[in-house]
């Protein structure tokens, strides 16, 4: 298809009482979507990890235990949500162990891994497919707290508007993982996020642009917002703008901005993909860096530099 409607959010830490209200207003999130004529929705990163607010401070440990408890019942909600709205959905990401395999909808497929939890989106579609992407890039945070191991895989899959994959949050301030997944066709790049200051917001948010730009490709950023009135260790404060994102070229908009929300609003961005435009920003634009890169220079250049010259 040449368009996609999609919607990102700012998804919003507000006091939540019991765990039904947590699943009821993700779905009312979706319906609304839907409603408004969204094919897909993106939820931001650690989106179950509001979860943890209804229950006395846990140590990392604990948290990735707990979440991932949740993990059945994550999957059958959202892919339930999406086969009766008839609509994509990143349910964010989640806490879970290694042992529940990437990508392709093979989760039966698994095979056990000893080296306990990943940060992992999953992209759930109408139909019943799966794709996931376990967060590559851990943070420094991650890795010096929480239990978690690196994703070691890139999954680039096939959707009715094109390829696509999943960067997550630190994710996309890696050029080299943004430029494998446009090599090997990605059009659309998905970045859930979560950033607990502006700093933090901006860097994800300047990446995401600049990825755009370099591989001449969308960029849909979602982000978690706002405070929860009792600190937690894992997850409590957020600081985002979810926005959609192209080329800064012919034919979009100088800066490149398809649509972004109210920053830290509890809210959701509507947007049109458009992948003829994106062709013809990739034949007419003013400039083609994703065409006019040297990958021959550099590895030359690598090669200098693993050998010290």
């Amino acid at each position: 298809m040449t368009k996609l409607t999609i919607a990102t959010t700012q998804y919003g830490l507000t006091d939540i009482a019991s765990e039904e209200q947590f699943w009821t207003g993700i779905a009312d999130k979706v319906r609304s979507a839907t409603a408004q004529g969204a094919e897909m929705i993106v939820f931001p990163e650690y989106t179950t990890a509001h979860l943890l607010s209804l229950l006395p401070p846990l140590s990392y440990d604990d948290a990735c235990a707990y979440l991932d408890g949740k993990t059945d019942e994550y999957l059958r909600f959202f892919g339930e949500l999406s086969r009766e709205n008839g609509i994509a959905i990143l349910a964010g990401t989640h806490v879970c162990r290694r042992d529940r395999a990437e990508g392709s909808g093979a989760l039966e497929n698994a095979v056990r891994d000893p080296k306990g939890f990943v940060n992992r989106a999953f992209l759930l579609f109408p139909d019943g497919r799966v794709e996931a992407q376990s967060k590559i890039h851990l943070t420094p945070e991650e890795q010096r707290h929480w239990p978690l191991s690196p994703g070691d895989a890139l999954n680039v899959f096939d959707t009715q508007w094109g390829r696509m994959a999943i960067l997550t949050c630190y994710d996309i301030e890696f050029p080299e993982l943004a430029r494998a997944a446009a090599l090997r066709g990605a059009e659309t790049i998905l970045c859930p996020s979560y950033t607990e200051s502006a700093h933090g917001y901006h860097r994800v948010r300047f990446c995401a642009q600049a990825r755009a730009v370099e591989n001449q490709l969308f960029v849909v950023l979602s982000g978690l917002v706002g405070t929860l009135a009792e600190e937690r260790p894992q997850v409590d404060t957020a600081y985002s703008q979810a926005g959609a994102f192209a080329p800064c070229d012919f034919p979009f908009a100088p800066d490149g901005i398809l649509a972004v929300g109210e920053t830290n609003a509890d809210a959701m961005v509507l947007a049109d993909l458009n992948f003829e435009s994106l062709q013809d920003n990739r034949s007419s634009g003013g400039v083609v860096p994703f065409y006019d890169r040297k990958p021959e220079l550099y590895r030359q250049l690598a090669e200098e530099l693993e050998s010290g010259r």
